[in-house]
């Protein structure tokens, strides 16, 4: 049995609050009935494990829980709608030039190239883990936006053969994307 499971259960058993302070994302998320999100000794924000992932305030929290992060895309905004290649999504901001898009590894499908709303991407690095895959690719066109990060994750189930070298689409789910004001890093409800 493991440390985390054995202080679960004696928390659970004694039915007391329990404060436990750790660095550990996933120690958090495993033990907490609710997790306070702290960046610099400053709270961020406190809600239940799932609502922090589905639900982040700002990108801190989007990026510091689950793994692998939350993709981040640096994206132009045009008559209310994001603009990038072959992707349209409406903003609620309506004075916003730039937000940040953030879309979960999970959140993305493997579609045609050329597929309305797909992003073209070029396969760099494919984790085998059996069950599922987490596939990193860079962008093949990124006219109008840019990533965060050098490349975007995306995961993949057993049934889908992505191979290294490959150009591919995906697509996001719409109702998944995270829009985040680009200058405040704030989440846009």
């Amino acid at each position: 049995m493991s440390t985390r499971s054995q202080i679960s259960g004696l928390q659970r058993r004694l039915g007391t609050t329990t404060v436990y302070v750790t660095h550990d994302q996933v120690e958090a998320m495993t033990m907490g009935d609710r997790v306070a999100v702290l960046k610099d000794g400053v709270l961020q924000q406190v809600d239940t494990p799932r609502a922090l992932y589905d639900d982040p305030v700002n990108t801190f929290v989007a990026t510091f829980i689950g793994a692998p992060a939350m993709n981040l895309i640096d994206a132009a905004v045009a008559h209310g709608v994001v603009r990038a290649p072959d992707l349209a999504i409406p903003v609620p901001d309506p004075a916003a030039e730039r937000v940040l898009v953030g879309v979960r590894p999970e959140s993305w499908d493997v579609a045609s190239i050329g597929t309305p709303g797909s992003l073209t991407v070029h396969v760099e690095l494919v984790e085998e883990l059996g069950f599922e895959s987490f596939v990193y690719a860079t962008p093949v066109d990124q006219r109008g936006w840019s990533s965060r990060a050098p490349r975007i994750v995306f995961r993949t189930d057993r049934r889908t053969a992505v191979r290294v070298g490959e150009s591919l689409a995906i697509v996001p789910h719409s109702q998944e994307v995270r829009l985040f004001n680009s200058r405040t890093e704030t989440r846009l409800r």
